[in-house]
């Protein structure tokens, strides 16, 4: 029974494929570019390009048909931005509301500087109140002296 089982494994070790980032020969690089540019409608995180869900492997199909047809890569965005909206792009255009993503994280960072800019200021502000000036001092250790 053992030497089957290591037959097995060794056999599906050997037909394992490796991704090699490359698109499949049966698509040009410029369908793979373009296809990297949209999300898979149904996986998390992954490009048309990088997907074997079924509905990507019909988008780069559909982009293949296109760019035969002489469409270009702009048109191509166009069509699938028509059919499924923005969210499509895996890179939101820089336009209306969408600027709020990109300026999101230098905004938040402004914040940030000035919140801990304020709270410095603060703390540096209450301990300037708390510390004895030197007159204050000298009176203290006067009145010590004279207990």
């Amino acid at each position: 029974m053992r030497p089957l089982l290591a037959l097995l494994l060794f056999l599906s070790l050997a037909l394992a494929q490796t991704p090699t980032g490359e698109p499949p020969p049966d698509l040009s690089p410029e369908v793979f570019k373009i296809a990297s540019q949209l999300r898979c409608p149904v996986c998390q995180g992954e490009s048309a390009a990088e997907s074997n869900a079924g509905v990507s492997q019909e988008m780069r199909r559909q982009i293949a048909e296109m760019l035969k047809e002489g469409k270009s890569e702009e048109a191509i965005r166009d069509y699938f931005v028509q059919r499924y909206g923005e969210w499509i792009l895996y890179a939101p255009p820089r336009r209306g509301v969408n600027w709020l993503l990109w300026l999101a994280p230098a905004i938040g960072l402004g914040l940030l500087g000035l919140g801990l800019w304020r709270y410095l200021a603060e703390a540096r502000r209450r301990e300037a109140e708390l510390a004895l000036g030197e007159e204050e001092l000298r009176a203290l250790e006067h009145r010590l002296e004279e207990e």
